[in-house]
């Protein structure tokens, strides 16, 4: 082994560009939400589907950067406690690291790193809701959310790999 094949992979900008700007769509569509049988499903949850299938060879910082900003765009366009989706997405994007994994995620690994981003996510949730307000946030709609990104999660899996083979750009989003 040579220093050349220890080196990681160069990190380009134009992924976590596009994988940004999929980002702030789904955060705006945060705003609004499915009224169905008397009860709200809100959208909340669809951006961390964003989180989780960002590409491996995204540029670190800018992914960073861009990750931050949606989060304070998605309090800012829902009025959300400050920080607490920054808090949310940057946690998300940290502990789970596009480029720490060597492959994309198999179905069930998908499935199970999904299911410990809803606990981590409603965790978070439940503690800053109780900070600031004193009160435990209700689970109710929380779980709504969640049944809602969860039932959207293999459609955007599905949408994700037909637009890469479109643009046979494998390499940096797997």
């Amino acid at each position: 082994m040579n220093y050349l094949s220890s080196r990681s992979p160069i990190k380009k900008a134009r992924p976590a560009l596009i994988a940004g700007a999929v980002l702030f769509l789904t955060s705006a569509m945060t705003i609004s939400g499915l009224n169905l049988f008397d009860s709200r499903f809100g959208f909340e949850f669809l951006p961390l589907l964003v989180l989780v299938i960002w590409p491996r060879h995204a540029n670190t910082p800018l992914s960073l950067g861009l990750v931050w900003l949606a989060g304070l765009f998605t309090e800012w366009a829902t009025g959300d406690i400050t920080g607490q989706w920054s808090l949310i997405y940057v946690l998300v994007w940290g502990v789970f690291r596009p480029e720490m994994r060597g492959t994309p995620f198999a179905p069930l690994g998908l499935v199970f790193v999904w299911g410990l981003i809803c606990l981590v996510t409603t965790l978070v949730l439940f503690l800053t809701g109780y900070f600031v307000y004193g009160i435990l946030p209700d689970l109710w709609p929380i779980g709504r959310q969640i049944s809602l990104a969860t039932l959207t999660l293999p459609l955007i899996v599905l949408l994700r790999r037909a637009i890469l083979r479109r643009l046979k750009d494998y390499d940096d989003w797997g």
